[in-house]
Order: structure tokens, then sequence, then C-alpha cells
């Protein structure tokens, strides 16, 4: 298949005649061309695609850089940053060519190697493009490239992302305590699962309420989070959970399996399924095994519900403990450690609590008659409260 063009720069032309209008009707009666000259005519060749149909050449991959990955690499494939979760794109990149005939790129996504179980085969329309897709989370995904010439012969190339993410950072702010007569700290547990890798910095603060605009009382501060540890105390799929706590997950549900003889057969379930699964509730009385992709915190809570019992897994988030300390704490106030975390690809999310209420005064006896002394006095702790009782302070609400 060829094109040729032919193009006329000038051509110049004189001519004259007459016309005889007879009854408003126009007559012509001579025409003559006088005088014409015309620019030598340029013909060239647009292109030529010889269709050779014994041609066996193959279409060549090129390499492409990334200031993200190092070396070169032949298929690029990358989740848009700084979009709404609730909007995500990919871009995808790959280059070829054929010293022969033209070449068409099409790609397919599946959820494993080659597969096209997500997206079907679609054509690209360019070297680069940029989709914005509602896929799959928490799992890995695999973009499948091909290259293909005018004779049908094909090269194809693989490209994945380990998960393409489309929620908020889950988690939780756990107060050291509900109730505290401590007059100048406060302490919590950060608890943070994610599917993408979390940003260096995060902030934290305290406020007389949880959330976003929680931070009267101390505010916004950076602070670093750290990976959840792995339990040593235990064995098996359960050393990736923290301890049972009583009561079912009030959430989303990835899957339901029953009957699951032991709590570590359903930890193992939850493992294999995915970063995904980051929480699983299990029934011991009817061995039901329920997976959730979110802790208990904002967006979800625990009921007491039988023999149910909830466990968070540990390894693929972050546990951090924040300890604040001279803060002028006021009696009868409930203060909240509130956080902002954000993810690389910009997704901001504030992580709340049930928050810490201070309480300065001993319970209220009531009426005492004939009393021979009532005092108050910062007194150490017996051995029956030392549970409760981790800090002598100055403050005198022994009574």
């Amino acid at each position: 298949m060829k094109m040729d063009m032919e193009f006329i720069p000038l051509k110049l032309e004189l001519t004259v005649f007459a016309e005889l209008v007879f009854f408003g009707i126009h007559i012509t009666i001579v025409e003559l061309s006088l005088w014409k000259y015309q620019v030598p005519s340029i013909k060239k060749n647009i292109f030529t695609n010889p269709y050779l149909l014994g041609n066996p050449t193959v279409p060549i991959i090129l390499s492409a850089y990334t200031n993200k990955l190092p070396g070169p690499k032949t298929c690029i494939v990358n989740q848009v940053l700084n979009r709404p979760h609730y909007d995500t794109a990919f871009s995808l990149e790959m280059f070829a060519q054929d010293d022969v005939s033209n070449v068409k790129l099409t790609y397919a996504i599946g959820t494993n190697e080659g597969g096209t179980n997500v997206q079907d085969w679609t054509e690209m329309g360019g070297n680069n493009l940029l989709v914005p897709a509602k896929l799959p989370g928490g799992i890995p995904l695999y973009w499948t490239v091909s290259a293909s010439n005018s004779q049908s012969v094909s090269s194809n190339k693989q490209c994945y992302l380990q998960t393409y993410d489309s929620t908020l950072p889950d988690g939780k702010v756990e107060h050291e305590y509900k109730f505290s007569s401590h007059p100048s700290k406060l302490g919590a547990f950060i608890i943070v699962v994610e599917d993408s890798p979390l940003k260096d910095l995060h902030y934290k603060a305290v406020g007389y309420g949880p959330g976003k605009f929680g931070n009267q009382f101390v505010g916004w501060e950076e602070t670093r989070l750290n990976h959840s540890p792995l339990r040593q105390d235990v064995t098996g799929a359960l050393q990736h959970f923290t301890d049972p706590k009583n009561g079912k997950l009030i959430a989303n549900v990835l899957s339901t399996a029953k009957p699951l003889k032991t709590p570590d057969s359903c930890a193992e379930l939850c493992l294999n399924h995915g970063s995904n699964c980051v929480s699983f509730s299990y029934e011991y009385h009817t061995e039901t095994c329920d997976l959730h992709d979110q802790v208990a915190g904002a967006n979800a809570y625990l009921r007491i519900s039988g023999t149910y019992k909830s466990y968070d897994r540990l390894g693929i988030g972050y546990n951090t403990y924040i300890e604040y300390n001279n803060l002028p704490l006021r009696h009868g106030t409930q203060y909240f450690v509130n956080v902002e975390v954000t993810n690389v690809l910009g997704y901001v999310a504030y992580l709340v609590g049930e928050g810490t209420m201070v309480d300065f005064t001993p319970p209220e006896p009531g009426l005492i008659l004939n009393s021979q002394s009532d005092f108050l006095r910062a007194d150490r702790c017996k051995a029956s409260i030392s549970q409760r009782c981790l800090e002598v302070t100055t403050r005198e609400n022994h009574r």
C-alpha cells in the first residue's frame, strides 16, 4: 500500500468573455483565454508500506526508562497519583516498531499473568494512555500488552501492580484509657491498615472532639508511624493477628466460610485472600469465619454477638504508641487524640478514637455520719487496683 501526492504551488490564467442579456437571461457569446502561467508541479511519495504475505518479522518491543524503577522497562504501568480515591486511573506505556508493517498495540487486564478476566483486549491507540477505571483492589493485577503487525504477528509483554487502591487509609486511635486521673499525660495507640505504602510524615493533634478539626488543645504536629510487628507468643497463622477481642466486627464482609474448626484456619484463609483482608471475625459455636477489609474504628465497630471474637491483622499495617506529657489537663474534660495519615497516592484519612475523660475526683460515697476524718491525699496504689494505677502523681485525689 502506498500514497503519492501531486502539488501545484501556483497557477495564473487571464480570460475574457462577452455576455448578452436578453429579457433578464445572461448568455455568454465569447470566452477566450488570453494568457496563462503555471509553476511546475511537485510529485512526492507520502508513504509506501509493502504488504508482504511471507513477512516473518516480529514487532520489536523497545525499552523505556522510568525514574521510579531501575533500568529499562518494556512495559510500564502506574496508578495515577493525586486523584480522588473515588476517581482512580492508571497510565500504561509501551513502545514497539516493525521495519516492514504498521504496529497496533492492544492490552488486557487480569488477576493472573496473561489473564483477561478484569478487562478484555482493548486497543491502546498510541504508545501511552491514561485511563480512568474502577478496578479490583487489594490483589495483584497484570497488564498484558500485545504489539501486532499487518501480518497478525505479535509480541507480548507484561507488567503489573501489586495493588490498585481505591480506598482511603483505614485504622483507629485506641486511647490508652477511657478515663484518667493523671493531670498531665495522655497516651494512645495509632493503628493503620492500608493497601498502598504510607508517606514518611503524618500529623497528630489533641482536641475536644474527634476528626479533622480536633486540634484545639494541641495543634497538628509531625509524627512517624512504625510497622506493626508479629506476635511472638503464638505460632502458625495467628501470629499475624492481634489478641482476640470480644464481639463481631460490623463491617463489609469479603467472604464467609464454615465450618472452620479453629480460628487459626480462619487466620490462614485471611492471609491467603490477599493484603485487603485486614481482620476477621470467628464464632466458636458455629465455627463461622468472616473476612473483612476494615478494622474497628470510624467506619466499623464491634458488637457483642454470641461467641464471636475479632482479630486484627499485623505485619501489613502500622502500630505506633503516642504519648503527650506536661499537658494542663482539666477535670471533667474529654480529650481526643486525632491523627492525619497520607499514602503515596495522596489519599488523606483522619483516624479517630473514643477519647479519654479526665476525672480528678474520687467516687462520692454519699452521706457519712459521725465521721472522724475525711481527707484527700496522693497515696500509693494498693495491690487490688495496681492494674488501674500505674503512676502516682502529686495530685491529692485518693479519699
